[in-house]
């Protein structure tokens, strides 16, 4: 299953299909769905699975290899045992590992994006997919946050209720604050928080400005080449 992956990864159509599954994901399946045990475990082990095929496209080391197959080994099993047994004293460790995870994948994702050659579609929306994956990693980082500084964000009694809620709207004001839209529902009042803040819109401003430049400047290489 893993070489069928890594092989499938290693194709730019991989690009097109993560960025439908993100979509998916954000706007069917949070919203509509839940947070059902069954529907978290079988999504967040997919995209473990599609992390770990990615990352091994990547390098060929034997060591790194080995590393990535135990890192993400022990992020499944954190999240399998804190959501099917509700051990909460472990979801500081799961938020941490699944940031980690996404980080890893934005990489992974960015590493196809700006291989050589000319630029096509597959690789404009695996573009915007690492943009999306920036915001679930900054989510993740905002529950991390609450999760060490209670109180570090002002947020509506609803959302403070219930922790899926709660999973929700970071997901919700991690893409508003990347989009820099600022609607202000949901605040951060640590410093901490404010630090994580800025820094995600900042991103939210430079990543399209320098990837755009980025991949106009990989067509006109092709193009020239062809020439």
């Amino acid at each position: 299953m893993i070489k069928k992956m890594m092989h499938f990864w290693s194709e730019e159509r991989s690009l097109t299909t993560l960025l439908a599954l993100l979509a998916i994901n954000m706007f069917v399946l949070v919203p509509m769905i839940g947070e059902g045990v069954g529907r978290t475990l079988v999504k967040d082990t997919f995209f473990s699975l599609l992390l770990l095929a990615g990352l091994l496209t990547m390098t060929g080391h034997k060591t790194l290899q080995i590393g990535f197959v135990l890192f993400i080994a022990v992020t499944i099993i954190v999240h399998w045992v804190r959501t099917a047994f509700g051990a909460t004293g472990l979801s500081g460790w799961d938020a941490l590992l699944s940031m980690v995870s996404l980080c890893a994948f934005t990489v992974v994702v960015l590493w196809q994006v700006n291989q050589k050659g000319p630029v096509t579609g597959h690789r404009v929306r695996g573009a915007v997919a690492g943009y999306l994956l920036l915001g679930f990693s900054c989510a993740y980082a905002y529950s991390l946050i609450d999760l060490l500084i209670p109180g570090a964000f002002q947020m509506s009694a609803a959302d403070l209720q219930f922790r899926k809620a709660q999973s929700d709207a970071f997901l919700y004001f991690s893409i508003v604050t990347l989009t820099t839209l600022g609607y202000g529902d949901i605040t951060a009042v640590h410093p901490v928080a404010r630090s994580v803040v800025m820094a995600e819109a900042l991103l939210g401003q430079l990543y399209p400005a320098i990837l755009i430049a980025r991949l106009v400047t990989m067509e006109m290489e092709a193009r020239k080449n062809k020439e």
